[in-house]
């Protein structure tokens, strides 16, 4: 059978995905169009491969990684292309008073022509005339020479003036009208793209049902989410090296006392916040910390955190300031938020929908930096949620007010 390498599809795809941050308006819709284009032909080789073969495990668990990335990638082009809908409603609603303005200029600019041409045919010509035979110097006509010259030439702007503003106007409405066909034709991308969505949540729940009748299938799984936790553990332990590594350096530089412990602005210590810490979003605890038993192998599963049962789309917030250490996707646990607090501690947020923070960036106590989501969960939307010290887990249920 042929191999397909998901990973590296995977992590490309995650790479293209990080990019989109910097990008806005149509450039962020297209660059999602295209990737989704490339994810859903490699969603199509797969379901070519369970038609030839059916029941391979690991044809299907491939098949669903795909299905969850595409899912993601699906909800984070429609909320793109809800931006863009936005931006355009906004613009036309600008283009309007626009015109409104330009309208009602060209409506007064056109008064104050007619009234000087009714005033030039009614009464100008025998007035100047009765004036001209009334002057009695060089000095007079020159002054009512400059006079008539400014008139004309008031005349001659406002002509231009009203011709600027229809012209101005007839531009304004050609661009209301391109704006409006625009959001139409994202409208109708938009439902377009729901109903996909809808399909592929419908596929994946008829593989997760049929998975979790399946032992080996669910075997598999197990084995991937302890692969994930594995890699988790990987990155904290190389952010903690990292950080090690840069209180050394600057422990040693000339002048520099021992290195004080890292001290946040809101003036307490992540280590203070025990027993009274903020949820990272509004939900139940589904599955606790600790050594659990699986209900349908019987075995013993080690689980590093906690799953709180939530509302798709709620907030996750951060339960502290940090930083953002690490963003990345894995099969089993979608979208990941690996943030960095002070004195070596380090949380984890995945599941998630959306991200809404990039790597490096300050992030405050309460700051929403995604949504909960079901990507890679067998129980629908949650959030799975540790805390670590240094390379070690913690039980974050003592740490939660």
């Amino acid at each position: 059978m042929k191999r397909f390498h998901f990973k590296r599809f995977g992590v490309a795809a995650w790479s293209m995905c990080m990019a989109w941050s910097a990008v806005s308006g149509q450039d962020e819709v297209s660059s999602r169009k295209n990737e989704l284009a490339a994810l859903r032909q490699q969603g199509a080789a797969y379901e070519k491969e369970l038609k030839k073969q059916s029941r391979d495990e690991a044809v299907e668990l491939k098949y669903l990684a795909n299905l969850n990335k595409e899912i993601d990638l699906t909800r984070m082009y429609v909320t793109a292309l809800n931006r863009d809908l936005r931006r355009l409603e906004q613009q036309v609603g600008r283009r309007g008073q626009e015109i409104d303005g330009l309208d009602a200029e060209r409506r007064r600019l056109r008064e104050v022509v007619k009234k000087r041409v009714v005033q030039f045919y009614k009464h100008r010509r025998a007035k100047e005339i009765e004036w001209l035979l009334s002057i009695q110097s060089w000095d007079q006509l020159k002054a009512w020479m400059k006079y008539e010259k400014l008139i004309a030439d008031n005349d001659r702007r406002n002509l231009q003036a009203l011709q600027d503003r229809g012209q101005a106007l007839q531009r304004e409405q050609s661009f209301v009208r391109i704006e409006m066909q625009e959001k139409e034709r994202s409208l109708q991308e938009k439902r377009r793209e729901e109903d996909r969505l809808q399909s592929s949540l419908q596929k994946r729940q008829a593989l997760l049902i049929n998975l979790q009748k399946n032992k080996k299938l669910v075997q598999s799984r197990l084995a991937e989410i302890k692969a994930s936790e594995k890699e988790i553990g990987k990155l904290i332990a190389q952010a903690e090296k990292a950080r090690k590594a840069q209180a050394k350096k600057k422990s040693k530089q000339p002048g520099a006392g021992p290195a004080p412990a890292q001290t946040v602005v809101s003036g307490h210590q992540f280590s203070d916040l025990k027993g009274r810490m903020s949820w990272p979003t509004t939900g139940t605890i589904v599955s606790h910390f600790g050594r659990e038993r699986h209900p349908a192998l019987n075995t013993v599963t080690e689980n590093l955190g906690i799953e709180i049962k939530a509302q798709l789309g709620n907030p996750v917030i951060t339960v502290d300031d940090g930083v953002v250490q690490t963003i990345t996707w894995q099969r089993s646990r979608g979208n990941i938020i690996i943030i960095s607090h002070d004195n070596g501690f380090y949380t984890v947020y995945t599941h998630l929908q959306d991200i809404r923070v990039a790597e490096s960036q300050p992030v405050k106590r309460g700051q929403t930096i995604g949504t909960v989501g079901d990507t890679g969960s067998l129980i629908g939307p949650v959030l799975h949620f540790q805390i670590w010290k240094n390379t070690t887990n913690l039980n974050p249920e003592e740490w939660l007010g």
